[in-house]
């Protein structure tokens, strides 16, 4: 929230008045970003991808070539941990 707030006002200019603008918030009874995630479609979980190709290094059918980027990102961080925790 303060990393927020800092943001908001650098963007903001005084007048010589000291006028301020008029900034309203809402508070949400959960993270904005619970409200950007999408259910999926498949009925699987998130992570379905991530742990098929931690396990035998396959991609989904039709994954395009950012969903293999990622898919590779996220899943090669774990096997690094894995490989650091055994």
């Amino acid at each position: 929230m303060a990393d927020a707030l800092a943001t908001l006002a650098s963007m903001f200019q005084l007048t010589p008045h000291g006028d301020l603008p008029y900034i309203e918030f809402w508070c949400h009874g959960r993270p904005a970003h619970c409200c950007q995630v999408e259910e999926e479609r498949d009925g699987k979980p998130w992570y379905f991808d991530i742990k098929r190709f931690v396990e035998s290094k396959g991609y989904p059918q039709g994954a395009s070539n950012n969903d293999k980027k990622d898919i590779e990102e996220i899943g090669g961080q774990f096997l690094h941990e894995r490989e650091h925790t055994i």
